[in-house]
């Protein structure tokens, strides 16, 4: 590890860089909750005067009601520490361009836009308290489909709105609710007028930015006769090449297990990997080498110096950047920061590679012969005489090289080389029959112009024998040139894995190589039509002592030149490391790993969802959350269904310190349905409470409860349910299944399970089953191939799979891979 204690990043990230923007804002509420606070968020919003007194009325009751002693630890929660309305925008836009442009970076990897394009509806954004963007489509529109914010809701359906606001669950109903209330802000009003079908998912986002912050949002559905709405909500957290030391990978093929390059140019092996969808915006941060420019997201953090901290007194000269203090760049500590928040002319960390092995085989001669082979060699099988042949090519009047050539041949393989002279190119061809020497070459060179790269040994010699290997190199394919008063070293390769290789080469013998591209395409030479490869150029000096990139210890300083924004829809890849630091090498430049968002301090989202399902409509409102381990997650979910109406909820709950969820469904006239399907998934310091609750309150009415609760590294999963069925709800039937997986000792399930049934002709059945994954299981996967962990993840795909078969496709591939990334290390 790096000997520099001002480059020691090893601690402190989470809390100092986790994924959050810095907080944007026009308005911010002091923290506290009294009638002065409530008051304020309705005059903000220009409520109508009886929002405002239900408002104050909830916090009467609020501040009545006792903590529920039942469930998990929530009396930990200081209701006065906490800011109950932060408005980050002035207004509500309809347009993505007009969304600010911080928020933008957070809902990037959220991917509205190209949600909204593709396959959404509408698609609503809740940034803290206020929904920032809400869009539907015209053909919607036309049809009377509403899908706005809740404010919105108020504002422009205000009927409509006070018709069923607290209908479903009234402000007496619990603490929590009584809270949401008090304190609502954004969320979502739905209305689906008789007889219209959306076929495609109304969705929307929530994201808490502001630590100490409550989220309140409050949704209002109204699903009328004969209709059909799902309603997807998710709360998401957020590829490019990476260094293996040796060369350059897609991130997407990096592997657990594998060697990677870390931010102090040493190795450390690959802890997990993990990839998300991600639709939006990414970053191109293009650095003083053009050609090391990588796409990033815009919280992704990366190793830098800001200028703006080392900047010398003089005033700015035109166009120019400010000046920066050579001395105070030095010796500033690199720190990272959010790819989002880099500016031009920001300082990134270039790591050198500081690993170093002996060689046997590769000699000085052999890696002096090795350079003129990358520059001017080819190896192939001659057709016709089925010999392994390596050639090289110079000009005529290198005589020097040529005899220094034929020398190392000999001294390499044992052969004399034939000298053929080409006196219409002015060129002389060597030429040898050498399997040794073309076995060689190919392995540690490849072959081909476009295809060259150096082998894992040659990148891990030490400096001296690279320094000889780089010598011959640029002596075939280099040149050198005065520029001003500075000697310019020049070199030009058709590969961009040698030219990336080449310049962690240089950068070892103490010199930052520039690459710039000059893109190929069709040309013509003496009449013939040809098209030229993409070049790589390389430009360093070995006796320039100032320049714009500064030297410091053990890695470079490299100014950005400018950061481009393009739209991307596709997954996003990302891996830990085994051992601090937590972070790798990207086109050469340090970046960490991208973490959900993480504060010191607790955040609070308590949000009421009220649905109303009338007569032989259909609602299904699906959730997948996956909340920061410091967010308390307090929902209260209700649903009215009416005669033969169908109310289905699909709830997927990770993250989160603590989930308290019980979606529920009333069925108040005969042939309505309720169905739940929820997963929940307690890692290390979490609790994950759920389940749900159906409420029979007419014959002839059916519901389903299906849970199922996965426990991992201490945590704690549990189902609580209710069944009832009032009296005179006859022919009623009812199943409930909850079964549980728990994945090693130190973890925990609890089943709480409610039977209030008034009559005797129904039908109710409820299924309980606590399981770990058995040796059996994995003995059998084991002995067809399959490593353990992947076979552990196989047997808990298996387990959710009744209810991850019910989520759209890409929400199912999201579960999926978020449940992927919560197995990661649970076995063995």
């Amino acid at each position: 590890m790096s000997t520099n204690p001002e480059l020691d990043i090893r601690g402190g990230y989470e809390t100092k860089y986790g994924f959050h923007d810095s907080d944007q804002f026009v308005f911010k509420s002091r923290r506290g909750l009294d009638h002065e606070i409530v008051a304020q968020i309705s005059d903000m919003k220009g409520e109508p005067a009886w929002m405002r007194d239900y408002r104050l009325k909830a916090l009467e009751i609020f501040e009545k009601k006792a903590m529920p002693m039942w469930g998990g630890a929530v009396w930990d929660i200081d209701f006065q520490n906490i800011y109950y309305y932060v408005k980050p925008t002035s207004e509500e836009v309809k347009s993505w361009e007009d969304v600010p442009a911080d928020m933008k970076r957070t809902f990037d990897k959220l991917g509205i836009p190209e949600a909204e394009q593709k396959f959404l509806s509408g698609v609503g954004a809740q940034y803290d308290s206020e929904v920032v963007y809400h869009k539907i489509k015209e053909n919607l529109e036309k049809q009377g489909v509403v899908f706005l914010s809740a404010d919105h809701g108020l504002r422009d359906h205000e009927e409509l709105f006070k018709q069923y606001f607290g209908t479903v669950i009234p402000s007496t109903d619990n603490k929590f609710a009584a809270l949401n209330s008090a304190v609502w802000s954004g969320g979502s009003f739905i209305y689906v007028p008789k007889g219209v079908h959306v076929d495609v998912p109304l969705q929307a986002y929530f994201r808490i930015n502001t630590k100490d912050m409550g989220q309140f949002e409050r949704t209002l559905i109204i699903v009328d006769e004969g209709a059909y709405v799902h309603y997807v909500e998710g709360c998401l957290p957020p590829g490019e090449q990476v260094s293996r030391g040796d060369r350059w990978v897609n991130i997407e093929s990096v592997l657990p297990g594998d060697t990677v390059m870390d931010s102090n140019g040493e190795e450390s092996r690959v802890a997990s990997t993990r990839v998300l969808p991600y639709k939006g915006d990414m970053l191109r941060v293009v650095p003083l080498s053009s050609a090391n420019a990588f796409r990033l997201t815009p919280e992704h953090p990366v190793l830098a110096v800001r200028r703006r901290d080392v900047l010398v007194k003089r005033s700015e000269r035109k166009s120019w950047l400010r000046e920066v203090n050579s001395t105070r760049l030095r010796a500033s500590a690199p720190a990272f920061v959010p790819a989002g928040e880099l500016e031009r002319g920001d300082f990134m960390v270039f790591p050198i590679s500081k690993t170093t092995r002996e060689s046997a085989v590769l000699t000085r001669p052999v890696v002096r012969l090795l350079g003129y082979y990358l520059a001017e060699g080819s190896a192939y099988v001659h057709k016709t005489l089925k010999q392994p042949v390596v050639t090289f090519t110079f000009s005529e009047r290198e005589r020097e090289t040529i005899d220094e050539v034929k020398a190392l041949i000999l001294e390499v393989s044992g052969k004399r080389a034939i000298e053929v002279g080409q006196p219409k190119k002015h060129a002389v061809n060597i030429i040898v029959y050498s399997r040794k020497l073309m076995d060689l070459c190919l392995d540690h060179c490849g072959k081909g112009a476009a295809e060259k790269r150096l082998s894992k040994d040659v990148m891990e010699l030490p400096t001296p024998l690279q320094a000889e290997l780089l010598e011959t190199y640029l002596k075939g394919d280099g040149s050198v040139y005065r520029k001003r008063k500075h000697t310019m070293t020049r070199a030009c390769t058709a590969s961009q894995a040698l030219a990336w290789q080449l310049q962690e080469l240089i950068a070892r013998q103490g010199h930052y190589a520039t690459i710039n591209v000059r893109k190929g395409g069709p040309d013509t030479i003496l009449g013939r039509a040809i098209t030229r490869r993409d070049q790589y150029i390389l430009y360093f000096s070995h006796d320039k002592e100032q320049s714009e990139v500064r030297r410091g210890d053990g890695y470079f300083l490299v100014p950005v030149k400018r950061i481009d924004r393009s739209p991307y829809d596709g997954p996003v890849f990302n891996f830990e490391l085994e051992s601090a630091p937590n972070a790798y090498v990207a086109r050469g430049f340090a970046v960490h790993n991208c973490t959900a968002p993480t504060y010191s301090s607790d955040s609070l989202h308590s949000a009421v969802v009220e649905i109303i399902v009338k007569a032989g409509a259909r609602c299904r409102y699906t959730t997948i959350q996956n909340w920061s381990n410091n967010v308390y997650n307090l929902v209260t979910k209700r649903a009215v269904a009416y005669r033969d109406a169908t109310m289905e909820w699909v709830d997927g709950n990770l993250g989160s310190k603590l989930t308290m969820k019980y979606p529920s469904v009333y069925m108040v006239e005969p042939g309505a349905h309720g169905e739940i399907l929820s997963i929940a998934f307690a890692g290390k310091g979490q609790h994950q409470d759920a389940g749900g609750k159906v409420v029979h309150l007419a014959p002839r009415t059916t519901s389903k409860i299906i849970s199922k609760s996965i426990s991992k590294d201490g945590g704690r999963a549990g189902y609580r349910g209710l069944v009832k069925i009032a009296k005179g709800a006859v022919d009623c039937r009812s199943s409930v299944n909850c079964d549980a997986l728990i994945l090693d000792e130190d973890s925990r399930s609890d089943t709480y399970p409610y039977m209030e049934i008034e009559e005797d002709r129904v039908s109710v059945g409820h299924e309980a089953t606590v399981s770990k994954i058995g040796d059996e299981q994995l003995f059998y996967l084991m002995s067809r191939g399959i490593q353990k962990e992947e076979a552990a993840a196989m047997i808990v795909s298996g387990f959710i799979e009744p209810i991850v078969k019910e989520l759209p496709m890409e929400y199912a591939v999201e579960m999926n891979r978020l449940i992927q990334l919560q197995m990661e290390g649970s076995v063995g």
